[in-house]
């Protein structure tokens, strides 16, 4: 865990000494947007769904154009793949950044697959699982300084109504967590965010370190300790080229339940993997994407990245990674506050692939 601290340590020092100009000046700002469109995609997790997703932009102080706009996102999801799927999350800079709070709170119904744990988990261990899950995550963090933030954070996931393949891992009850049960925890984040434009951005960076503690005091089944980081930068390629980058971790100490375990694969990183294809206690990816205008309102990208699963920190190799490439579209749906809605494709090994359907950047 000391690497991880040390890097984003220095991470955090090299993104806030170039933090840049105040954002632009803008006399017309409105102050609540909302974008409520029909939900028709694909992703690997849920193949073909329908539903409704609003996103709602705030300008919480219209008059201080040096606030950044702040954003919730509502949405409904029907799959077929019989899931429900209920989330509402947001970021919200308060009282001039001054105050920046994050969160999820979430309910899905959601058969998935489940191909055991490790880097190596065979396709052939494919089982179905039913379940519900609850989930809560939220932070309220404080400045410290321009951009960089400080506070508590709270996580839950409840996860019930297990309904496992016949014969499979999770019925012989092999794996923790394999009968249900309660994570729920406590604990900090410090943020670097310079980002110019929270769902848009194409300068300066962002970088999160997180440690939360899972224990029987805070309501837990499981003990265990998660720590997250994720560290991000943008440059303008010209006037209107933007090179992004990303490097993500998620560590853990203890033994967590299967479905809190790092998941490889999801519409943000690592794209063209089933969420959860590889699991296990460690998970690192890197990954790079190139964003270019095309005509009026419609851009392209290129992404590709790489990421691995291991049990221990030693068991990450090169020879192990596992790559994700794809190509996508944006098309600007909100001009005045620069938001995309984009469509991704992306592959990864074994014939691994996906369709993702999102507002808002990637990274």
């Amino acid at each position: 865990m000391r690497q991880l601290l040390v890097l984003s340590a220095a991470l955090l020092a090299l993104l806030t000494s170039a933090h840049g100009a105040a954002l632009p000046d803008s006399t017309k700002l409105r102050r609540v947007g909302v974008l409520p469109v029909p939900a028709i995609g694909y992703s690997p997790e849920t193949r073909g769904y329908v539903g409704a997703v609003a996103l709602l932009t705030l300008r919480l102080y219209p008059h201080d154009t040096a606030t950044r706009t702040s954003n919730a996102k509502v949405e409904v999801n029907f799959t077929r793949n019989r899931q429900r799927i209920f989330n509402a999350e947001w970021t919200l800079l308060l009282r001039r950044e001054q105050y920046l709070s994050q969160g999820l709170v979430s309910y899905q119904r959601f058969p998935e697959y489940f191909w055991g744990v490790g880097n190596d988990a065979p396709e052939s261990a494919k089982e179905l699982l039913d379940s519900r899950r609850v989930e809560l995550r939220a932070t309220f963090l404080r400045q410290l300084r321009p951009f960089v933030f400080a506070g508590p954070r709270v996580q839950l996931q409840h996860l019930y109504d297990l309904r496992p393949a016949a014969g499979g891992l999770l019925e012989r009850g092999q794996v923790p967590g394999s009968g249900g049960g309660t994570s729920s925890g406590a604990g900090y984040e410090v943020v670097y965010d310079g980002r110019d434009n929270l769902l848009n951005p194409q300068r300066r960076g962002y970088v999160r370190l997180a440690q939360t503690y899972f224990g029987g005091w805070l309501g837990s089944d499981f003990r265990f300790t998660r720590y997250e980081l994720d560290a991000r930068r943008y440059r303008r390629l010209g006037r209107k080229v933007v090179l992004a980058g990303q490097l993500t971790a998620t560590l853990h100490s203890g033994q967590p339940p299967f479905r809190m375990l790092a998941l490889l694969g999801s519409d943000a990183d690592m794209r063209g993997y089933y969420r959860g294809r590889f699991r296990d206690r460690q998970y690192a990816a890197a990954q790079a994407e190139l964003r270019v205008p095309l005509f009026w309102r419609v851009g392209a990208v290129a992404f590709g990245g790489a990421g691995q699963v291991a049990r221990n920190l030693g068991g990450f190799g090169l020879h192990d990674l596992k790559p994700s490439a794809g190509v996508g579209l944006r098309f600007l749906v909100d001009k005045r506050e620069n938001v995309n809605l984009r469509f991704d494709y992306g592959v990864g090994q074994q014939g691994n692939s996906g369709f993702y359907v999102a507002f808002g950047e990637a990274f």
